[in-house]
């Protein structure tokens, strides 16, 4: 019994050692500016950017929740459709950065992310009413390179292009079927961003 209170104790001792020593490693708040931001392009998006000395961390979370009814009539078929489409995401930016002038800096890097989405949906053809499910898992990369101005010392508006390629695997459902695909692309993302630190 000692002998585990011991070796508990030790145990302890020694997590405590890594998280200081860990957090002697973490620069001080005056050696990065921390911020908020949002970028608008395939989605909305909240940025959490930090800036070190040429280098810039910007972690991303997305959301998008979207309701759609449909109602169209051909000849003598009428088709109806109430769909709920859920999307949300994780990604995170490490971009090299370089002055361009005094308001204005270049910035370099890639992004990386995370996301899934799921659409819910009921469908009525002429009578006959069948409900659909999707759901998606994606993954995807790729360069970005942005310019980034700035009205303030405090704020900035940026415009960035990626190069991205995504991985989606897609499990669809219904009530005559059951199916599962993957598809893959690359295209370019555009994304207008607005910044603000603290």
């Amino acid at each position: 019994m000692e002998t585990n209170r011991a070796r508990n104790a030790k145990a302890g001792a020694l997590f405590l050692s890594g998280i200081a020593a860990f957090a002697i490693q973490i620069p001080p708040a005056s050696a990065a500016d921390y911020g908020l931001g949002v970028s608008h392009g395939d989605s909305s998006t909240v940025l959490f950017p930090i800036k070190l000395d040429s280098l810039t961390i910007e972690p991303e979370i997305s959301y998008r929740r979207l309701k759609v009814r449909n109602n169209a009539t051909f000849g003598t078929t009428i088709i109806s459709s109430d769909e709920t489409i859920t999307s949300y995401g994780l990604a995170t930016g490490i971009y090299t950065r370089r002055a361009l002038g005094p308001t204005f800096e270049g910035y370099f890097g890639g992004r990386v992310g995370i996301g899934r989405s799921t659409d819910h949906g009921n469908q009525e053809v002429t009578g006959t009413a069948s409900s659909i499910q999707q759901k998606t898992h994606s993954w995807f990369l790729g360069p970005t390179a942005g310019l980034e101005y700035y009205f303030s010392k405090q704020f900035s508006i940026a415009l960035d292009v990626g190069l991205i390629y995504e991985y989606s695997k897609n499990d669809f459902s219904s009530d005559s079927s059951d199916q599962s695909f993957s598809v893959r692309i690359v295209d370019t993302r555009t994304r207008m961003l607005l910044r603000g630190y603290f």
